[in-house]
């Protein structure tokens, strides 16, 4: 696709929001990537950047897959930068559904116009479950937003249908009015330093500094944030 076709893509940004060890990066870049890359923990937000086909056409999608190492940390600058918000916890982890319950409840307490969606991960290890299925709906349902169980490992197709439904709902909405655009900061900061970028299964990545990040007045409260490009 020529590059001026695709600065006329629509664009929907989705935040991911979830406690430690949920699967949020392996659930995004299944997503992404249709592959699974494992678990992993990072203390650092993650931006992936990708065209996505749909039913209703090519659309470009930004994912910022928030950090939970930071305790009593509610990422407000990203929700308001995202159009959607997928929240995550773990069926095997009653912290991680506390941790949800707490996000869907900041958000509505900031009156966020944010189209949102709950998942509960890892439903193949069933025999470890700590949260039964009808408490997510419940919780779901409280805030009327949608729901499902999937297994990441096992490549469920309701996490497909997840972020679909998101971006279908996102996409003929108004642009929202941002305090911040992450998408100018990565141009910015890929421009500006010296790190090699790392290769991933698929696309690249580029991680800077935390230092680099503080010069950037508009994510001054925010510390570790890691830019990736395109997968």
């Amino acid at each position: 696709m020529k590059m001026e076709d695709k600065a006329n893509l629509p664009r929907v940004r989705i935040a991911v929001l979830g406690h430690v060890n949920v699967g949020k990066s392996a659930l995004t870049v299944r997503y992404l990537t249709r592959r699974f890359i494992g678990e992993y923990r990072s203390n650092t937000d993650l931006l992936y950047r990708q065209t996505v086909p749909l039913d209703s056409g090519l659309l470009d999608v930004e994912i910022v897959d928030v950090s939970a190492e930071i305790e009593n940390d509610f990422p407000i600058e990203q929700i308001q930068w995202a159009d959607a918000c997928l929240i995550v916890y773990s069926i095997t982890d009653r912290e991680s559904y506390k941790y949800a319950t707490r996000a869907l409840a900041n958000m509505k307490s900031i009156q966020t116009s944010t189209s949102s969606y709950l998942i509960a991960n890892k439903v193949d290890l069933d025999h470890l479950r700590e949260v039964a299925e009808t408490e997510g709906a419940s919780l779901a349902a409280s805030h009327g937003i949608g729901f499902c169980e999937v297994s990441v490992a096992d490549n469920s197709p309701s996490l497909y249908k997840a972020f679909e439904r998101l971006l279908n709902d996102s996409r003929g909405r108004p642009v929202k009015q941002r305090k911040f655009s992450v998408s100018k900061m990565i141009g910015t900061l890929i421009g500006n330093n010296d790190h090699k970028p790392i290769q991933l299964t698929q696309g690249t990545m580029v991680p800077c500094c935390k230092g680099e990040l503080h010069k950037s007045r508009v994510l001054k409260r925010r510390q570790g944030f890691t830019a990736t490009a395109s997968l």
